[in-house]
């Protein structure tokens, strides 16, 4: 099988970031080749202080393999690999994931492309999540004297509905306001036995690893959900949830992080049994008490 990370444009090879090369021949990889391109994935942004052979000892591949791996991705060498980081101009940016710079609105979006590109995601990212790392983060949320759940930039939404979510099963789950300038309050508030979700994908903000750090030096478990490309901030963190966030538009995908959330809010429910069920039948009875909403009963039907 031939695997091109690039396409012939006027007798030109496109110019493709060193991600949007990895996942256009990503699912053609072998075992050990997928293994070397999740390390250069991660590490993307500090390979200049790495060498091929330091990246393939992490990733447990040979030289040979990351040899390979490296012309297979259109690079003569590993430097012109490291030239091109340095030299990006769109990291973090949606657009680094696309074929070539302009192509951002190019294409017709296809709905079953989009559909298997989260079903890739989603794949992938159950596939690289430890299972005992999943069932402490469980453990530590159900056990938690109090859940703060802190989204930034793309991450804001999601935290809002992991919120949601913890809060149907624990009493004490707070969103960590974003925007107002100051973090102090919350972070002060910060205790031993506490719990600190953070949701934050590439483009994160500079503070993040001292919010992680003083929330655990305050005693709490701290978790963060991101993606591949974290670095200071996932080595703050305590428990860290690598999501694929690749999207064949300019825009990410965050189908992988919501799996995530849906999974540790499934879980935690089952582990929390009759304690879990109760505080959720009550909502229930204060929704049909308190909230004016649609439902079957509703006079006149359902809105």
């Amino acid at each position: 099988m031939v695997r091109s990370p690039g396409k012939p444009e006027g007798g030109q090879t496109v110019k493709r970031s060193l991600e949007a090369r990895i996942y256009a021949i990503y699912s053609t990889l072998t075992p050990a080749e997928k293994r070397l391109a999740d390390i250069l994935l991660q590490y993307q942004m500090d390979l200049p202080s790495y060498t091929a052979g330091e990246l393939a000892e992490r990733a447990h591949v040979s030289k040979a393999t990351a040899a390979r791996l490296i012309r297979t991705l259109g690079y003569k060498t590993y430097p012109d690999a490291k030239r091109q980081i340095r030299e990006d101009q769109h990291w973090g940016s949606p657009r680094a994931g696309l074929e070539g710079e302009n192509e951002a609105f190019a294409k017709k979006p296809s709905i079953a492309t989009t559909v298997q590109m989260d079903l890739d995601n989603i794949r992938a990212t159950a596939e690289g999540l430890p299972p005992e790392t999943l069932e402490a983060v469980s453990r530590a949320i159900v056990s938690a004297r109090r859940v703060w759940i802190m989204g930034l930039r793309s991450g804001y939404g999601l935290a809002h509905q992991a919120a949601h979510y913890f809060t149907l099963m624990k009493s004490d789950v707070q969103v960590v306001p974003v925007g107002g300038g100051s973090y102090s309050h919350e972070i002060a508030s910060i205790d031993k036995g506490d719990v600190l979700l953070v949701i934050a994908f590439r483009r994160r903000p500079r503070l993040l690893p001292t919010i992680l750090k003083e929330a655990r030096a305050a005693g709490a478990t701290t978790v963060l959900i991101t993606d591949l490309s974290a670095s200071a901030s996932a080595k703050a963190a305590e428990h860290v949830l690598r999501c694929r966030c690749q999207s064949p538009s300019p825009f990410n995908s965050f189908s992988a992080a919501l799996t995530i959330i849906n999974y540790l809010a499934w879980s935690v429910a089952t582990t929390m049994g009759d304690a879990s069920l109760k505080r959720y039948e009550r909502i229930d009875w204060l929704v049909k008490r308190l909230d004016d909403v649609s439902t079957p009963q509703t006079p006149g039907g359902p809105v």
